[in-house]
């Protein structure tokens, strides 16, 4: 183990209104406040290697990020984690958004089951390094006795414009895996930022794939407000009607506040 050399502390705080409609008939409105404390150190080893340490806490002590990174220079970083450190994870949803994702907060959401990219859970083991400009990470978790792994890879083609792809082999139960892929490309140019990205994730059962496509454009209007809109949309091949997500956000920020409004909805 290592020691930290230094630790400090950092916090965020929310207030928060939110109006949901499920239904013609069925509306809920509630207020809400989130606060969060961080605390983060790191020391160097002997042969020069430097660990750090992340843990996060919410509202009522409830641990939300924890994890331990070894840099270890140009060999690379590896962590464990219970948060996405390397792997498919980390480009679950690489397209330009007003805040939040299109499909965040509505219902059941952020799982393969959905068309997203993001298969690990617990604690997972990750690694992360740069090859020629090109950031390659892998991880891997243990669910079902099994593991589950990812591969990822992100590189810049030229000013403003970057791609990436991943694959997962997701072990969905004791006998089903999911075999998941996604692809994105992003361009970014002054304050204006674009994406595409298209996930498909392959499951054992017949007539169950899923394909989830998504695109948005964010812009910074200036150094204090800032505005997007994302969709994405989500074909279960073991239904009949596509999900249709869209999402829109604006944001105002003033030294460390910020006011920001999203509207996301879904469809089918």
């Amino acid at each position: 183990y290592a020691q930290a050399g230094a630790l400090s502390v950092s916090g965020t705080a929310r207030m928060e209104y939110q109006s949901t409609q499920a239904s013609a008939t069925a509306k809920s409105d509630s207020f809400a406040q989130n606060t969060t404390i961080s605390f983060t150190g790191s020391g160097e080893l002997d042969n020069g290697m430097t660990v750090s340490y992340l843990q996060a806490q919410a509202g009522s002590n409830v641990l939300t990020s924890q994890g331990v990174t070894l840099d270890m220079g140009d060999m690379g970083s590896v962590a464990i984690t219970n948060y996405n450190f390397g792997g498919i994870g980390i480009i679950q949803d690489k397209v330009p958004n007003g805040g939040e994702q299109p499909w965040d907060d509505l219902g059941t959401h952020g799982a393969p089951e959905q068309g997203i990219a993001a298969p690990h859970a617990g604690n997972r083991l990750g690694y992360k390094n740069t090859f020629g400009g090109a950031t390659v990470s892998a991880s891997m978790d243990y669910q079902q006795n099994s593991p589950t792994t990812s591969l990822a890879v992100s590189m810049p083609l030229m000013e403003g414009l970057e791609i990436g792809a991943g694959i997962a082999t997701d072990q969905d139960s004791a006998t089903t895996e999911q075999d998941i892929e996604t692809m994105y490309v992003k361009y970014s140019m002054g304050g204006i930022s674009v994406g595409y990205q298209v996930t498909e994730v392959d499951v054992t059962a017949a007539n169950s794939d899923i394909e989830r496509t998504a695109y948005g454009i964010s812009f910074a209007v200036n150094d204090n407000l800032s505005v997007g809109y994302g969709i994405s949309d989500t074909e279960f091949d073991a239904q009949s009607l596509d999900e249709e997500n869209t999402g829109i956000g604006i944001a105002y920020t003033s030294g460390g506040m910020k006011l920001g409004i999203i509207n996301n909805t879904k469809d089918n």
